[in-house]
């Protein structure tokens, strides 16, 4: 498992402030002599970056993205007998022009100097998660907050997501597998039901679905991201040395794994969701069709039992599955008009309290795996479930 080092060497985080998100002629600038922890002294010298700019909305799937050229330089340098004051200026684009005070404000620096400056409201679910994946606990308005990104950090699954989302391309794969995937699959990917099945068997460790669902979900779903990289890096690489008969190809095999990466892992959530439901024995249907063709992912005990108006409504319960939320979470809405409390299992980690909030004014029940709790603050902690609660929700609400 790749550690999230190779990424990047160093973080600092603050809120802006009214001085921060001012321009000053054609130009921003930021100055914290903390910086110098991550980009190091610049002496007497101005030392140009490289600078990749992006602004997150809850409400975007897509985030705003820039790129500038960044300087860094000690603005006291012509004055011996004062002490340094570091500065990083950087000049107006798309981003910039959008970040206002009190915005949350991530400057991460990679291994080859590259500076990435990410902005996003202050409270939104993208500050929380960048938050939790930097391990970044104490933010506030009048100072940047630095830090060194440990190499023993590793990466997951659902930090491979945010990842993706900063343009990054998490590497993830075990060359160990390669042989026994090319042998089991051969020069193509299979279906997504095949994949993850084939990850369930071959997926490491003694603990079973039935013992803990928390675990084994996100297990299969680790292992699967791994099998995934690995046989994904081989393909990618046999074409490239195949080469391409024309540009349409290209653009045609580029957008053909673009489209696998969004929405496999979305897939093989459902595909692990089935397999833990068939272990416990859970009666479900799956993909069912309610009012106005509204689709629920799962539905207890069945589609049988839904259409049936005698079968009462309060022992119906059904299950959204979306590997991320963003405000996708309302489209649950719809789904199931019988069923009055709507649960939902994402895997997506830090989800602001703002977005809590709505879902339980909707009546919208959020399940995450057990793991991802941590990521949430006390309060969201005492109203979510995890996913073996819910399935002890489940048998309840069935009589089993």
């Amino acid at each position: 498992m790749e550690s999230l080092r190779q990424h990047f060497t160093g973080v600092a985080a603050k809120y802006l402030s009214r001085v921060d998100a001012t321009r000053n002629s054609n130009q921003h600038e930021i100055g914290s002599n903390a910086f110098a922890r991550i980009l190091g002294e610049p002496g007497q010298a101005t030392i140009p970056l490289r600078g990749v700019f992006f602004y997150f909305s809850d409400d975007k799937d897509e985030p705003l993205r820039a790129s500038g050229e960044l300087t860094w330089y000690d603005s006291r340098r012509n004055n011996p007998n004062r002490g340094p004051e570091y500065r990083l200026y950087y000049p107006d684009n798309s981003v910039t022009l959008r970040m206002t005070e009190t915005d949350f404000c991530l400057v991460a620096v990679k291994p080859d100097s590259t500076v990435m400056i990410i902005i996003t409201p202050g409270g939104s679910t993208s500050e929380s998660q960048l938050r939790w994946l930097f391990g970044i606990d104490h933010v506030s308005s009048d100072r940047f907050h630095t830090r060194e990104v440990e190499g023993t950090r590793h990466v997951n699954v659902i930090e491979s997501m945010i990842l993706e989302e900063l343009g990054l391309e998490p590497v993830g794969g075990d060359e160990d597998w390669l042989d026994r995937l090319v042998q089991q699959f051969g020069g193509s990917f299979p279906s997504t039901a095949a994949f993850s099945g084939f990850a369930r068997e071959t997926c490491p460790g003694d603990v079973r679905a039935y013992d803990s669902a928390d675990t084994m979900l996100m297990a299969w779903m680790n292992h699967e991201e791994m099998l995934f990289r690995t046989l994904e890096r081989y393909l990618v690489q046999v074409q490239l040395d195949n080469g391409f008969d024309s540009v349409e190809h290209f653009i045609k095999v580029s957008l053909s794994v673009q489209n696998r990466r969004k929405s496999r892992v979305g897939h093989a959530l459902e595909h692990h969701l089935a397999a833990v439901f068939d272990a416990h024995r859970i009666p479900f249907g799956r993909q069912v069709q309610t009012e106005n063709r509204a689709t629920a992912d799962f539905l207890f005990p069945g589609q049988q039992a839904y259409l049936d108006p005698a079968y009462p409504d309060d022992r119906l319960i059904m299950l959204a599955s979306k590997s991320t939320c963003k405000d996708r979470w309302r489209q649950v809405l719809t789904e199931a008009r019988r069923i009055r409390v709507k649960h939902l299992l994402t895997l997506e980690p830090s989800i602001s309290v703002h977005q809590t909030n709505e879902m339980q004014a909707h009546d919208l029940q959020l399940v995450v795996p057990v793991s991802l709790l941590e990521s949430y603050s006390p309060v969201q902690r005492q109203w979510l479930q995890s996913l073996d609660q819910y399935i002890g929700q489940i048998r309840h609400t069935l009589g089993t």
